[in-house]
């Protein structure tokens, strides 16, 4: 389980990469909890892009069926440090 920092550094980095993915959408306006449909506006292309971007800037894999189930800011945070800590070759 991470550490709250690596927790902290990890929603930041997240928060950072959806708005420089997401046209219109400012780092300040990007919470946790916020939902990337109802309070962000990620559309469904705006979705694939986002992707794109976490697995060239994580180097993992995320399956679509996978994609579709992270709905928040911290279960895309929560689903990154379990990928990246088995990866590593770590527990998930």
């Amino acid at each position: 389980m991470p550490s709250t920092a690596d927790e902290s550094r990890l929603l930041d980095e997240v928060r950072d990469l959806l708005a420089a993915t997401v046209e219109d959408l400012a780092v300040e306006e990007i919470h946790p909890d916020s939902s990337l449909q109802d309070d962000l506006g990620v559309d469904s292309l705006a979705r694939l892009e986002l992707v794109a971007a976490i697995e060239d800037r994580w180097q993992i894999e995320v399956p679509h069926e996978q994609a579709e189930q992270l709905m928040t800011v911290r279960q895309i945070a929560a689903h990154l440090a379990d990928a990246v800590a088995a990866a590593a070759g770590g527990t998930a």
